[in-house]
């Protein structure tokens, strides 16, 4: 029975998600807002569809972002709709942000599978 109600509420994800090892960084950036203000925040898991990240400030500090700059190399930022954010500590300046991936081109979702694979944790025990 309580299969069952994990089945039926808890859906398996579409995308594996990958543990990102300490270290690994992002650059998030405005977008159409007219600002050139960038925030380099760490990862902490990432999967095709969507990642999450840790930051220092408040909620309105990024509300007009919306795109994640993978790699220097590639021009192309891939776009996301904010799904959670929530400080990481009672008291902390911290804050763990979920993000889910929208559409994109066939260079960004390259650019998002090469980030997988270089920085990535194969079936860090998050997958499920």
């Amino acid at each position: 029975m309580l299969q069952f109600l994990k089945k039926l509420f808890f859906k398996n994800r579409k995308d594996s998600r990958h543990l990102v090892p300490n270290g690994s960084f992002v650059v998030v950036v405005p977008t159409k807002d007219g600002t050139t203000i960038k925030w380099k925040v760490k990862v902490i898991d990432i999967s095709l569809g969507g990642a999450a990240f840790i930051y220092e400030g408040s909620p309105d500090d990024l509300a007009k972002s919306g795109l994640i700059k993978l790699s220097n190399d590639i021009p192309e930022a891939v776009g996301f709709k904010t799904v959670s954010d929530v400080e990481c500590s009672g008291g902390s300046t911290y804050r763990r942000r979920g993000v889910k991936f929208e559409w994109m081109g066939v260079l960004g979702e390259k650019q998002l599978v090469g980030f997988i694979k270089e920085y990535g944790i194969p079936d860090g025990g998050i997958n499920k």
